[in-house]
Order: C-alpha cells, then structure tokens, then sequence
C-alpha cells in the first residue's frame, strides 16, 4: 500500500533532505536554507493532517544526523489462547505491549523489558516473526517519519496485568473479543499473526 498522498511522502523527503544538511552543512546560508526546508515541511504535514503547525512540530522525535528509520518493538504474549494487550492512555486504545527500541539495547531485550514496563508481565524468548513498513500497511494516522515494526512472539512467564504510567489497563483477550485497537500501533490482522505463530516451535521471519 503506498501513502494516501503523495504530498506527504513529498513532504518526508523534504524533511529528510533538511535533517541530513542540518547534520553535515557548515555554511550558515545552507543551514539557514535547510531550516527554512524543515519549516516547509512542517507547513505541509499541517495543511495535509487539518493539525496546527505547533502539533506537527512535537509529533517528531528530536534528532540530529542522517535521517534514518525508526524501529517500534511489539510483543505478542498468549495464555489460555487469550492475548495480553495494554490500554494507552495517550488514545483510550488498546495495543501489544511494546514502544521504542532504545540505544544500548537489543531488540530482544528491549521487547521484553517493554512488556513488564507496562503490564508487570514478565516474558522471556522472544522470537522475531515479522518485521512490517509502517507506511506501507493501514496504520492511522500516517506519520511524518519512517517506521520499521518488530513484532515478537513471547513466553509468558510469571505475572499478571496491572495498569502503569502509561498504560491505563492490562489484560487478556480472546481473538474474537477483541476490545477497541489503537490502531496507531497496532492492527487486528497483528494480533491474527499472533495467534498463528505463538505454538510454532520455530516461527518464520515475515517482512514486508
């Protein structure tokens, strides 16, 4: 699936170009240029998401350097054939546990300390089954940068589902029970992957 508009993958390429010479121009004019860049970038995501530019300004993640993409981590946990999902307080819907990869940090690592973080759900061996393009699957809203998902299937281990600062609730859910997604960071055919992988001894790796 490409973007909805082709504005907006302008508009992220103007934003890329802008970060990248921001990183590695030394003339004060070209900086001054790339600055103005960003500025019309900004003034494009406004006009295209119906967002006041002071919005579009704090949505991005404060960066320097080349532009690369993000990498947003998700972990998929079942017990009793139910999945353990988190309730966002940022939009009152419901996600896999999962948020940022972080420096310092493997990807692994990183899914897992992310499920006690926001659930008090301890896991362990987490396999990778599928790493997804952001732009390129019905997420919503569309963001004004690159996003690469990693989705995990995980043990579950000890624990159960408490609410933390982020997350206003935790709990299990049957595959046709499903509560209202936040569909930001997660769709339902996610959760079907899921499913389908969590008795697989050796689940295989999709990307798309």
């Amino acid at each position: 699936m490409k973007s909805m508009s082709p504005w907006l993958d302008c508009a992220k390429q103007i934003q890329a170009i802008s970060q990248a010479g921001q990183a590695y121009s030394k003339d004060k004019y070209d900086l001054e240029r790339f600055d103005q860049l960003s500025d019309v970038a900004n003034q494009m995501f406004s006009h295209l998401s119906n967002q006041p530019v002071e919005a579009i300004q704090k949505l991005f993640i404060p960066e320097s350097g080349y532009p690369t993409p993000k990498v947003d981590l998700r972990a998929g946990i079942i017990r009793d054939n139910k999945i353990l999902l988190v309730k966002e307080i940022e939009d009152g819907g419901w996600s896999m546990p999962g948020g940022w990869a972080d420096v310092c940090e493997s990807p692994s690592q990183g899914v897992v300390r992310e499920v006690f973080e926001e659930s008090g759900i301890v896991v362990d061996s987490p396999k990778l089954i599928a790493i997804k393009d952001r732009s390129l699957h019905p997420y919503e809203p569309e963001f004004p940068f690159h996003i690469y998902k990693l989705f995990f299937v995980c043990r579950y281990v000890s624990g159960e589902p408490k609410p933390t600062m982020e997350i206003s609730e935790a709990n299990f859910f049957e595959l046709n029970t499903l509560p209202n997604l936040s569909t930001s960071r997660v769709l339902p055919e996610d959760i079907e992957m899921v499913f389908r992988h969590a008795d697989s001894s050796v689940p295989y790796i999709h990307v798309d």
